[in-house]
Parts: structure tokens; C-alpha cells; sequence
């Protein structure tokens, strides 16, 4: 049997969109679903899906969060690529702020490849809106924290550049990117008030500091 068009394909997805989202909670996963397989044929409606169900299940995304925010992300990174996430976080304010200031959970890795992007001003705003975030399933140390660790372990082979083997354009790129990450990160860390917690984080930016 053949297989349908990818414009087949869409149109079926955004009838099917338009029967169950009558129902946002119900069919909370097959939504997500939908917005994540459009993504890859049409990312302009994808996005204004999203919208669409950000805007209508504020309550729904305060509570239990996932297949509202974090869970979109990821399925849309599955089927695009991290980079068109990212720009959409960018791009689009509502998303972000529903992402990062109003869900119940977090995608953490999401501000973490923000960083790794050279986006540090989208993952200050990013910090930003979570810090604030009144609905956020653990404190905003321990996601801080989750991000630091995440930056050190990717920006480690900094320390030990060789020039005979390795790209020195490359490495002075990836130099500046972890100056301005590491800048955003302990911006933060200076709002912690829990003095355990400052130290923990402290010593995961040490060579930073």
C-alpha cells in the first residue's frame, strides 16, 4: 500500500488538531503528538498550534505541565532539531513565558543548550522567568544547579586545548560562548539565599569564578 503525501499527511493532522483540541486534557498526549509531526512539514502551524494550546490550558499547564511545554519541546527537537526549538523560544515571548514562567515542569536542557548556543541573553530571560515561576515542581537551586553542571561538563575541553591538533578559531568561538554563558549562570547564582545550596553551586563554577 502506498504510503500518503507529507501534505496528506498535514491535512489529516490538522483536522484530527481541530476534532481534539474541543478537549485539551483528554487528549492532552495526542495534541502534543500533533504538534510535534506538523512541526516537521509546516512549522509556522505547528507554532500557532502550540499557541493555540498554551492559550487555552493555562490552568492545565500550571498543574501538571509536560504535554503542554516540556514535552513539545522534545517532540518537536525529535523531529526537527534542537537549534529550531531554541529559535522558537526565541522568536515566540508567549511560549517562552508559558515554558519557563507558568509550567509546573521544566525542560531544563532546554536554557542548558541555550547556553551551548551562544543564546546567553534568551537563557537569562529564561532564568529569569523560572526563578519567578510559582508552579515550578522544585526549587529554582536545584534547577540552576541541574544547568551549571550541565555547562562545566560541556565546556570542559576548553582547559586543555592543544593547538598542533586543534582548530584555534574553533576553540577561541567556544572560549567567548562559555565567557558569556558562565557570566549569565553566576549572575544567578548570586540570588541564592540558602547558603548550601550557594556553596554547591559555587563549587561547580569554580574554575568560572
Amino acid at each position: 500500500m502506498a504510503k500518503k503525501s507529507n501534505s496528506a499527511k498535514e491535512e489529516i493532522l490538522i483536522e484530527s488538531f481541530n476534532i481534539l483540541k474541543d478537549d485539551i486534557e483528554k487528549n492532552s498526549s495526542k495534541l502534543m503528538d500533533i504538534i510535534g509531526k506538523v512541526s516537521k512539514f509546516n512549522l509556522d502551524l505547528s507554532v500557532e498550534m502550540w499557541k493555540y494550546i498554551i492559550k487555552n490550558a493555562q490552568n492545565l499547564i500550571k498543574e501538571d505541565g509536560y504535554r503542554y511545554t516540556s514535552g513539545v519541546i522534545y517532540n518537536i527537537q525529535q523531529k526537527t532539531s534542537v537549534s529550531t526549538s531554541i529559535e522558537i523560544l526565541k522568536i515566540e515571548e508567549e511560549i517562552l513565558e508559558a515554558c519557563f514562567g507558568l509550567s509546573s515542569d521544566i525542560f531544563i536542557y532546554a536554557i542548558s543548550e541555550m547556553i551551548e548556543m551562544g543564546e546567553s541573553e534568551l537563557a537569562d530571560k529564561a532564568l529569569e522567568l523560572l526563578k519567578s515561576n510559582k508552579n515550578k515542581e522544585e526549587s529554582f537551586a536545584s534547577y540552576l544547579e541541574e544547568v551549571c553542571e550541565s555547562f562545566v561538563d560541556k565546556f570542559e575541553d576548553i582547559e586543555t586545548f592543544d593547538e598542533d591538533w586543534e582548530d584555534k578559531e574553533e576553540h577561541d568561538q567556544k572560549v567567548s560562548v562559555a565567557s558569556e554563558g558562565s557570566a549569565v549562570l553566576l549572575k544567578w547564582v548570586k540570588t541564592i539565599k540558602d547558603k548550601e545550596q550557594k556553596a554547591r553551586l559555587n563549587v561547580t563554577l569554580i574554575d568560572y569564578v
